[in-house]
C-alpha cells in the first residue's frame, strides 16, 4: 500500500480498502475448513490412520512444492544480494530459522520466534499455520461434526457464529489460534450447508452479494474505529460470503465463474507465495521512491510493471513447479484404484 501511495498519491483515499487485503487470509482459512470438509469428510466416518496419512500426502502435494520453490527463490535473493552490493538487512533473515521454515514449522512456537518474524518469505507464516490445521484441526473438526450430528441446525449455526466472534476477542500473537478457530468455523458452515441441502431446503441465492456488502461495511468501520465489533463483523461477513459462494447462484458467484477469474484462482497460491519475493527484489532494484517525482504516465507504468512482474513470476512458479509437481505427487498419494 505504501508503494502504491508513492507512485499514485490519488489512491490514498482508498487506503481503507487497499489496506484490508490482509483480511483475505482469515477468509482463506474459513474457506479452507469449508472445502476440506466437503472433500474429505465422508472418508473419515470411521477414522483410519491409512486414510489420514493419505489425506496429509494429498495436502502436501497441493502446498509444498511451490512453497519450497518460493522459499528457495527468496534464499537465492538474500544470498546473492552482497555479491551485487544490494542493501539487504540480513538480520531479518536468521539462518537458524531457515530449516524450520522449510519444514513449515517456524510459526508453531511463538515464544522462541524472533519478534515480528513471519519468515524468510513472509507469506509463509500462513502456510505453516495451514499445515498445522491439516495435521490437527481437520481430524478434530471431523470428530466434532460426528458428535453433533444429532443436534439441531440452530446449534450448528450458533457455534459457527460464536467461533467467528471469539477469534478477534482472544486474538494473540500465536497465529495458530487464529487458523484453528477459523478453520473450525468453516467446517461448521459446511455442516450447516450439508444439512440444509439434505433437508431439501433452498439457500438464498444472493448470500454471496450480501456477504460482500457486509464485508465492505465492516472493513470501512474497522478502518475508522477498529475494535472487536468491526473485526468480528469482518469474520462473520467472510463466513457469510463463503456460505453464499457455495450456493453459486448470486451475482458475485457468477462474476468469479468468468474464465479470467477462474484462471486467477488457479494461480492464486503461486501469486501469494511469490509476491513477497518479487516485492523485495523490486524494493532493492527499482524502489518506488526513485519515481515519486516522475510524470504520471511514468509512475503508472512502474506500478503496472510491478504487477506484471508478480504475475509473470507466479505463472513461472505455477507452470514449472506447482502444477507438474502436484500432479505427480497426487498420483503417488491417491487412493489405489480397484480393478475389476
Amino acid at each position: 500500500m505504501g508503494d502504491t501511495n508513492t507512485l499514485l498519491p490519488a489512491s490514498a483515499g482508498l487506503n481503507w480498502l487497499m489496506g484490508a487485503g490482509a483480511n483475505a487470509v482469515p477468509l482463506f482459512f474459513i474457506l479452507s475448513g469449508f472445502i476440506l470438509l466437503h472433500t474429505y469428510r465422508a472418508r473419515f466416518e470411521i477414522f483410519s490412520w491409512g486414510e489420514y496419512l493419505r489425506f496429509l500426502g494429498l495436502r502436501l502435494a497441493r502446498i509444498y512444492p511451490a512453497y519450497l520453490a518460493a522459499l528457495a527463490a527468496m534464499g537465492l535473493l538474500v544470498c546473492t544480494a552482497p555479491l551485487v552490493g544490494a542493501p539487504f538487512n540480513h538480520a531479518a533473515y536468521p539462518l537458524r530459522w531457515l530449516l524450520p521454515e522449510a519444514l513449515m514449522l517456524h510459526n508453531w512456537v511463538v515464544v522462541v520466534v524472533p519478534p515480528h518474524f513471519s519468515g524468510w518469505n513472509y507469506p509463509d507464516w500462513s502456510v505453516s499455520a495451514e499445515w498445522f490445521a491439516y495435521l490437527f484441526i481437520f481430524p478434530l473438526a471431523a470428530w466434532l461434526l460426528k458428535k453433533i450430528s444429532r443436534r439441531g441446525n440452530l446449534l450448528v449455526a450458533a457455534l459457527a457464529l460464536a467461533v467467528l466472534a471469539l477469534e478477534p476477542a482472544v486474538h494473540t500473537e500465536w497465529k495458530l489460534s487464529m487458523v484453528s478457530l477459523l478453520f473450525l468455523a468453516g467446517a461448521l458452515l459446511w455442516e450447516l450447508r450439508r444439512r440444509q441441502l439434505a433437508a431439501g431446503k433452498k439457500i438464498f441465492p444472493h448470500l454471496d452479494s450480501a456477504g460482500v456488502a457486509l464485508l465492505l461495511a465492516a472493513v470501512s468501520l474497522a478502518a475508522v474505529h477498529g475494535g472487536w465489533p468491526a473485526y468480528a463483523g469482518i469474520l462473520v461477513a467472510s463466513g457469510l460470503l463463503v456460505f453464499g459462494l457455495a450456493q453459486a447462484g448470486g451475482i458475485f458467484s457468477r462474476l468469479l465463474a468468468l474464465r479470467g477469474c477462474v484462471f486467477l484462482g488457479q494461480i492464486s497460491y503461486s501469486i501469494y507465495l511469490i509476491h513477497g519475493v518479487v516485492q523485495r527484489l523490486l524494493k532493492v532494484t527499482l524502489p518506488s521512491q526513485k519515481f515519486a517525482g516522475a510524470a504520471l504516465p511514468v509512475r503508472t507504468g512502474v506500478f503496472l510493471m510491478d504487477i506484471a512482474l508478480i504475475l509473470l513470476a507466479a505463472l513461472l512458479l505455477y507452470f514449472l513447479v506447482e502444477q507438474p509437481a502436484r500432479a505427480w505427487l497426487h498420483r503417488k498419494f491417491s487412493r489405489p484404484q480397484t480393478h475389476r
